[in-house]
C-alpha cells in the first residue's frame, strides 16, 4: 500500500458503495422481530459478501433472562455460506455486549484461497458493526412493539396487541375464518392462594404456552389480563381446541419435584361473521362468557346467541332501575307457608321478594340473579328482612300470633364483618323475638370464606336465631357444610323432589338418595323441609319417610301481605285428601 497501489488479491474498497447503500435501504424498515430482520439480511448480504471475499458470515445473539425478555434469547445462523466452501483458518470475530448484559457476535471466514489485509478485516469489522447496530435497533423496536403490544409477563398479546392482530386478519378479509373464543381460569384465586402470587404468575405462563403449543399459522392467544385470555382460531379447528381448553395439563416445577394442575376454564365463543371486525368479536364473546360464568347449568363452554343480547340488555335495565325502585319500595314481600307434615298445621314461611313495576310483578328470576351477579343484593335482603320484621311487629300489635318466617341471605353478606350485629339491631328494633326468624343462606356450594361463615353462625345460635341451609344437595360440598357448619334446618332442593312417587327408575333412586338425607339428618339433630311439593304423591312420601316440613303449591302458593295475614287469622289445618 505505501506505493498507492492494493495490495494483490485484495478486495475493492466498498464503503458507501451502491451494493452497501441498497443493503442499508433493504433492513431500515420496521421489523417486529429481531428474526424477521435476520431473514433480510440473508436475502441482501451476498451481494456484500461476495466482493468481499466472505465465504461464511456466522452471527450468534445471545440475550440472558431479563424483565423485557422472560425466557431469555438465543438466536445464531449462518447468513451467508459460499457455495464454493470457506477457509477455516482465518477467522475474524467481532463481539458487541449488549445493553441487557447480552453479548452479539459476529464471525466472518474468507472464501477458499483468499487472504484478507488489514484493510479488508477493517471492512469485514465495519460490516460486522453495521449487522449489530442493524439487529440492536430492530430489537429496541421489538422491545416496544411488545411493550405497547405483548402482555410483558407471559409473552401474549395484550389487548391492544389483539385488536392490531384482528384488525389485520379483517383487512385481508380472513377475519371470518375465526371464531372468537374469551376464556377464564376457573377457580385461579385458589391455585394462587395455594402455591403464592409468584408461582401463580409461573403457571398463567406454563398455560399460555401449552396452548400456544396447540395453534396453527396466525392463531393467536392473548392475555387481556389477569386469568382472562382471548384466542382466535381457524372454524375448523375450534372444536379441538375447546376439547383442550377443557382440561389443559400445567406442570409447575416444584423443590420436590413437578407439581401438576390440571386448569379448566369457562368460555365465551363467537362465530365471525363477513362483516364483523374484531372490536365486535371481542365485546359478543365477552357477553358469552359473562353468561355462561353466572349459569347454573352444566357447560364451562357457551357460544353467543343473538338473544345473549336482549338478556344483556334487560340486565343492565335491572341494574339501572333498582336503587331507585329500592327507594320507591317497589319491592314486596309475599309469604309462601310450610306445612308440618305429621301434623297438616301451618307452622312457618318463607319470605319471597317480587318487583312491582309499572303495575306488573316482575318474577324474581329477572332481577335477583343479577343483583346476586353484582352483589347488590344485600342491600335487597336487608330491605325484605326489615320489611319482614316490620309486618310481624304488626301482627303481635293486632294480636295476630304469628309463625316463624325465614328470611334469604346471600353469601355475599359474610364479606361484611358486621352482618350478625345488623340482624339483631332490625329485629331489636321491631321488638322481634329470636323463634319468629329463620335465617335462611343461599348459595352455599360455593362458599368462599369459611371462617366468616361458623363465626356468622355461632353468633345467631347465641342469639337463639334460626338458621337453615337452602337448596341442600346442590353443589360438590354439601356434606362438608354439614360436618364444618353448625345449621339447624336443611332445605331439600327442588331438583330431588320432581320424580319421586312417579313409575320410573330414577324415580326410585331420587326416592332413597331423599329418604337418607332426612335419615342423616335426624341422626345430627336436624329439621328437614322439601321445597317445590306439587302432588299429594310427593308430600304422602316426604311424610312416610319423616321428613318435617313442606312447602309448595300443593299447599299454596306465595301470598301476598294481606292474603298472608288472612291465611294466619284463618284456619291453618292443610288438607291435601278429599276424604279426610
Amino acid at each position: 500500500m505505501m506505493n498507492g497501489k492494493p495490495p494483490e488479491n485484495a478486495m475493492p474498497f466498498r464503503l458507501c458503495s451502491f451494493e452497501y447503500l441498497s443493503f442499508y435501504q433493504a433492513v431500515s424498515g420496521f421489523f417486529e422481530r429481531d428474526v424477521d430482520v435476520v431473514e433480510v439480511i440473508i436475502r441482501e448480504v451476498p451481494k456484500l459478501c461476495r466482493p468481499m471475499r466472505i465465504g461464511r458470515l456466522y452471527i450468534r445473539h445471545h440475550q440472558p433472562a431479563s424483565k423485557m425478555t422472560p425466557l431469555g434469547q438465543l438466536h445464531e445462523s449462518d447468513v451467508f455460506l459460499d457455495e464454493n466452501g470457506y477457509d477455516e483458518d482465518q477467522l475474524v470475530e467481532s463481539k458487541f455486549p449488549t445493553g441487557e448484559q447480552g453479548m452479539f457476535s459476529v464471525k466472518a471466514y474468507p472464501v477458499k484461497g483468499a487472504h484478507w489485509t488489514e484493510p479488508d478485516i477493517g471492512q469485514i469489522r465495519f460490516l460486522s458493526g453495521s449487522l449489530f447496530a442493524i439487529i440492536s435497533r430492530v430489537r429496541m423496536q421489538s422491545l416496544l412493539f411488545n411493550a405497547m403490544f405483548r402482555d410483558m409477563m407471559t409473552g401474549a398479546l395484550n389487548t391492544p396487541g389483539l385488536m392490531r392482530h384482528g384488525g389485520m386478519l379483517h383487512a385481508k378479509g380472513q377475519l371470518s375464518g375465526y371464531v372468537g373464543i374469551f376464556f377464564n381460569v376457573k377457580n385461579f384465586k385458589y391455585i394462587n392462594q395455594s402455591v403464592g402470587g409468584r408461582r401463580g404468575d409461573d403457571i398463567l405462563v406454563l398455560y399460555y404456552r401449552e396452548l400456544m403449543a396447540h395453534l396453527q399459522g396466525e392463531e393467536e392467544i392473548a392475555r387481556p389480563g389477569g386469568d382472562n385470555f382471548f384466542a382466535l382460531i381457524r372454524k375448523e379447528n375450534a372444536d379441538d381446541f375447546l376439547g383442550h381448553l377443557s382440561e389443559v395439563p400445567v406442570h409447575l416445577p416444584m423443590e420436590k419435584g413437578d407439581q401438576t394442575f390440571l386448569l379448566s376454564a369457562h368460555a365465551g365463543i363467537y362465530d365471525i361473521g363477513t362483516e364483523d371486525d374484531m372490536s365486535k368479536t371481542l365485546n359478543l364473546a365477552t357477553i358469552a362468557l359473562n353468561i355462561v360464568k353466572h349459569s347454573d347449568q352444566a357447560t364451562d363452554q357457551l357460544w353467543y346467541h343473538p338473544s345473549m343480547q336482549d338478556k344483556l340488555m334487560r340486565e343492565k335495565q335491572v341494574s339501572q332501575l333498582f336503587p331507585r325502585a329500592l327507594r320507591d319500595q317497589e319491592f314486596l314481600v309475599y309469604y309462601q307457608p310450610k306445612v308440618n307434615l305429621a301434623t297438616g298445621m301451618l307452622c312457618g314461611c318463607e319470605a319471597l321478594v317480587r318487583w312491582e313495576r309499572d303495575g306488573k310483578i316482575v318474577p324474581p328470576m329477572e332481577f335477583v340473579p343479577v343483583l346476586e351477579k353484582e352483589g347488590t343484593v344485600c342491600s335487597l335482603d336487608f330491605y325484605v328482612f326489615d320489611r319482614v320484621c316490620s309486618d310481624l311487629r304488626k301482627w303481635l300489635d293486632k294480636g295476630i300470633k304469628p309463625v316463624r318466617v325465614s328470611v334469604n341471605f346471600s353469601q355475599h353478606h359474610l364479606r361484611s364483618l358486621d352482618l350478625a350485629e345488623r340482624i339483631e339491631a332490625i329485629m331489636e328494633y321491631y321488638q322481634i323475638s329470636s323463634d319468629l326468624i329463620e335465617i335462611e343462606l343461599t348459595e352455599l356450594s360455593g362458599v368462599k370464606n369459611h371462617d366468616s361463615m361458623m363465626a356468622f353462625l355461632k353468633k345467631m345460635h347465641n342469639k337463639g336465631i334460626c338458621t337453615s341451609i337452602d337448596d341442600f344437595g346442590t353443589g360438590y360440598s354439601t356434606l362438608n357444610m354439614l360436618r364444618e357448619f353448625d345449621m339447624d334446618i336443611i332445605k331439600l332442593d327442588k331438583s330431588f323432589l320432581d320424580r319421586v312417587a312417579l313409575d320410573e327408575v330414577e324415580s326410585r333412586a331420587d326416592e332413597i338418595v331423599i329418604e337418607n338425607i332426612v335419615r342423616m339428618a335426624q341422626s345430627l339433630n336436624l329439621e328437614t323441609i322439601s321445597e317445590g311439593v306439587e302432588r299429594v304423591e310427593q308430600a304422602d312420601f316426604l311424610k312416610a319417610i319423616h321428613c318435617d316440613m313442606a312447602q309448595g303449591y300443593l299447599f299454596d302458593k306465595p301470598l301476598p301481605h294481606d292474603t298472608f295475614e288472612n291465611r294466619l287469622m284463618g284456619p291453618r289445618y292443610y288438607c291435601i285428601h278429599e276424604n279426610t
